[in-house]
């Protein structure tokens, strides 16, 4: 009794921080930058649902046993859709991976309170290019809300995710995460993965890290918004050759954390008061390079040096000759911007302008629309406990 009792409480809370979510973010801004709303995800309406019970698709013989719409072709996927599967049990879907048959998961509500709302590839490979989740409501009060492993190609679009550790954990090369709203300790989580692409996601008001990138290699991260959230905006960890571009990160209390990584490029972001840093960089070999990003007011109860650099990496462009723009510079033209730390770094080409950071990331619509849709099996849960 406790234990179900506790899970409605997280519930509650998940709920109420997402609401407030909508009133923190409305205060970001950027004046650089010529900002555009995401895509607002097509969210499922729970009335219009089937409730069904969890489904266990371990081979492709599975498929016609549920009897979904589609022959499992790539023009013609099997429909794993329009479901309302709220469970107590491990998983709503879970798939072994021994399949080779093309499917598409849409316009569901999936809830477990025990574990992985969606588990993909549990024990095998699934087939490239197979797997398509899009415009769902995915929430775990136990665990991630969807884990993905070994579905080389698969793509993740539009959803609202919230996980009691991860919204998304992608452990799968060439994953394509797009506009999906994360809530959770770990927006995304990717780990040993090579070629995978965030782009237009919104990871804030996660109670811990907006995404965490680690022993991977070519990770694309583009056009996310990851702020307010109470860690670190963006860590990567032991990964290299990673392209690091107009992403927000605003009011965190480090902008981005970088550790034992190389061979990045860091250019175009927004680092915007963060309580420490901007833009750490530790334990590295070097080799990153950043430039044509915007520094703003970050760290001023520390040094009042907005980032830090233990290795010594490039903080600018050495053909264009620039560098990033920070709010503290004094606007010499001949004088450098020092950067903290051991490696006694410099930016030699400090901007007298604003980077422009093409898109922001924001969806609040979807986060209203959600509370609201987050009610409804709530209160049914309740009284049914009663």
């Amino acid at each position: 009794m406790k234990t179900n009792n506790l899970k409605i409480s997280i519930m509650l809370i998940l709920s109420l921080l997402v609401l407030y979510n909508i009133t923190a973010n409305t205060n970001i801004t950027n004046s650089s930058a010529s900002t555009s709303s995401t895509t607002t995800p097509s969210l499922p309406v729970l009335e219009d649902l089937v409730n069904e019970s969890p489904m266990t698709i371990d081979n492709d013989p599975d498929f016609e046993t549920y009897e979904f719409p589609g022959d499992g072709s790539a023009g013609n996927p099997y429909r794993i859709e329009n479901y309302n599967i709220t469970t107590n049990g491990d998983y709503c879907l879970n798939f072994g991976g021994y399949t080779t048959k093309h499917f598409i998961i849409q316009n569901c509500f999936l809830k477990t309170d025990t574990n992985y709302a969606i588990y993909l590839g549990k024990y095998q490979d699934m087939a490239e290019d197979t797997v398509n989740i899009v415009s769902n409501i995915i929430i775990s009060t136990g665990n991630d809300a969807l884990k993905i492993e070994g579905a080389i190609g698969g793509k993740i679009q539009e959803n609202f995710l919230i996980g009691f550790t991860a919204s998304l954990t992608v452990r799968a090369n060439f994953t394509y995460v797009k506009d999906n709203m994360c809530y959770s300790e770990i927006g995304i989580h990717v780990l040993d993965s090579y070629g995978v692409k965030l782009e237009r996601n919104a990871c804030n008001e996660t109670t811990g890290t907006g995404i965490r990138v680690e022993n991977s290699n070519g990770i694309i991260i583009v056009h996310n918004n990851c702020s307010n959230n109470a860690d670190v905006g963006i860590v990567i960890d032991n990964s290299i050759d990673l392209i690091i571009s107009n992403n927000y990160l605003v009011s965190n209390f480090f902008g981005m954390l970088i550790s034992g990584s190389s061979g990045s490029l860091i250019t175009n972001n927004s680092f915007d008061t963060s309580s420490s840093y901007g833009l750490s960089m530790s334990l590295s070999t070097g080799l990153n390079k950043i430039y044509h990003n915007e520094f703003k007011d970050n760290n001023l109860a520390g040094t009042t040096i907005q980032a830090l650099d233990n290795t010594g990496d490039q903080w600018y462009d050495e053909v264009l000759e620039e560098g990033n723009w920070w709010s503290d510079w004094s606007g010499s033209s001949s004088s450098s911007y020092t950067i903290d730390g051991s490696a006694g770094s410099e930016d030699m080409y400090p901007l007298g302008f604003v980077p422009e950071i093409s898109e922001y990331t924001s969806g609040y619509i979807s986060y209203i629309m959600i509370i609201v849709i987050l009610a409804i099996p709530l209160g049914t849960y309740i009284r049914k406990r009663k």
